[in-house]
């Protein structure tokens, strides 16, 4: 799964370095790419599972758990459990330039807000403001 994780982050690197390269120095990527590997590294991947398992236990019985052990025993589960990873990595590669599209959109749209708000906020002060003369 970190593995899954690690792919489209480093993408996505990449493709800050290319749009920035001129302005960021050459071993950018690696630096970047090492921060990304501590990251992932020194993760509390344990209490995440931990934080993780009231919400299994809400949506599942043991009954469900059980039936779920069985499927993952079968030849279709161990596929699934081999190639989900894949599959995942795949997805999120995918979907990052989407999510980043997204992402920067918003980010220009509540700006743009914050400069109306702004100049819609210095136009009432202006105007209730008296002129001294």
């Amino acid at each position: 799964m970190v593995d899954a994780m690690s792919k489209p982050m480093r993408g996505m690197i990449h493709q800050q370095y290319l749009k920035n390269q001129d302005k960021l120095p050459p071993d950018f990527p690696a630096r970047m790419n090492k921060i990304t590997d501590d990251m992932l590294k020194n993760f509390p991947w344990g209490d995440l599972i931990d934080s993780m398992i009231p919400v299994y236990q809400k949506h599942f019985t043991k009954g469900d758990i059980d039936a779920l052990v069985a499927f993952y025993e079968t030849p279709t589960g161990q596929k699934l459990l081999r190639v989900l990873p894949e599959i995942t990595a795949e997805s999120m590669q995918q979907m990052m330039p989407l999510l980043q599209k997204s992402v920067e959109n918003t980010q220009r749209e509540l700006q743009e807000d914050i400069t109306a708000m702004i100049k819609e906020s210095r136009s009432k002060t202006d105007t209730s403001t008296p002129q001294k003369k």
